[in-house]
């Protein structure tokens, strides 16, 4: 299977994980509102539902440098990095050999800094956002 093929695949499956996710996150918000109601404590719900954000973030940004073209190459080596790693992790920037050490990571960051129409932290889809096909005329 060539790369372009590989990426092919592993586009499906992050926009099924981007819908699963979407779902997700509406239902956490409807639970937040329901518990909120009841005056119950939150605070694990909040904290999955900043998870998802991340991810739904995560994963459009990688959706989004697909579309480019410009996603799965190192920033370090500028060779392929793994499909594997990129499956397990979509906001990789840097193959195996070039990860930077945790400490580093602080200040390298874990992400790129987002494109024009693709989420950033402070603006990640809300509970119910449109898919991403539906956004992106897919």
């Amino acid at each position: 299977m060539s790369r372009q093929d590989e990426l092919g695949v592993l586009r499906i499956v992050l926009e099924e994980q981007y819908e699963r996710h979407s779902t997700q996150l509406a239902l956490l918000d409807r639970q937040a509102r329901r518990m909120r109601a009841d005056g119950a404590d939150v605070e694990a719900a909040s904290a999955l539902t900043a998870a998802t954000r991340r991810a739904l973030g995560d994963i459009a940004r990688a959706l989004h440098y697909l579309e480019q073209g410009h996603y799965g190459t190192c920033d370090g080596c500028h060779g392929d990095i793994p499909i594997e790693h990129l499956a397990h992790l979509p906001s990789a920037r840097y193959c195996t050999t070039c990860q930077p050490e945790p400490h580093q990571q602080a200040t390298h960051g874990t992400h790129t800094a987002a494109p024009a129409g693709v989420p950033l932290e402070d603006k990640w889809p809300k509970a119910g956002a449109p898919s991403w096909r539906r956004l992106h005329g897919r």
